[in-house]
């Protein structure tokens, strides 16, 4: 069982500490462990350059794209649409509790499906299955609580993983064409439709 102690912190200068919203919990990882992951980490990055795994309009967490690059393709897009006299109709999409939500099955159907080793995957199940984590709150410590799904937020391995995770979105609304566009920048997607209306 792999455990973890979260610490509970108030954020400064909010009006009422009644709301859950207030507060930010922060995972306290070994230090070891996210050593190896970082190792982990820069195996995955490169292996998705090297090998073309990851699509090129999925931005951040790779070396060279950076969030100007990403500004600079949706410009472009919009620019282009605008000198042919045409509209361009926008959906921006934020996933809520990213790292949390995400489900490892899943996670590790996407890699196999893109051809990572089983080494990795099967690393990757080993860190994540029985987890668990105990609150603690000025002076309150809570009984262990299980993690059965998410990964660690502070993890070196969360931004190339959710990478994987949410790589079919990214390409099915890509290669759809047809005036349709999609660029991810980690949790945060923006759809993009263009055509001679908004109808």
């Amino acid at each position: 069982m792999h455990e973890s102690a979260t610490v509970v912190l108030r954020k400064p200068g909010k009006p009422d500490y009644t709301v859950l919203a207030t507060y930010q919990p922060i995972m306290l990882l070994n230090t070891i462990t996210k050593l190896l992951s970082s190792c982990i980490a820069e195996d995955l990055v490169q292996m998705s350059e090297a090998y073309d795994i990851l699509p090129t309009n999925h931005f951040r967490c790779r070396p060279g794209p950076t969030t100007s690059d990403s500004l600079h393709y949706v410009t472009k897009i919009v620019k282009d649409t605008w000198r042919k006299r045409e509209v361009v109709s926008a959906l921006f999409l934020d996933i809520k509790s990213t790292f949390l939500s995400i489900i490892l099955t899943q996670l590790i159907h996407n890699m196999r499906h893109n051809g990572l080793p089983t080494q990795y995957t099967d690393w990757l199940r080993q860190k994540v299955e029985g987890r668990c984590t105990t609150l603690k709150f000025d002076s309150y410590v809570s009984e262990q609580i299980p993690l059965p799904k998410g990964i660690n937020q502070g993890c070196p391995l969360s931004s190339i993983i959710f990478q994987f995770y949410n790589v079919d979105l990214v390409v099915d609304m890509h290669e759809i064409g047809k005036g349709e566009d999609v660029i991810a920048f980690m949790d945060d997607t923006l759809l993009l439709a263009k055509g001679k209306s908004l109808h």
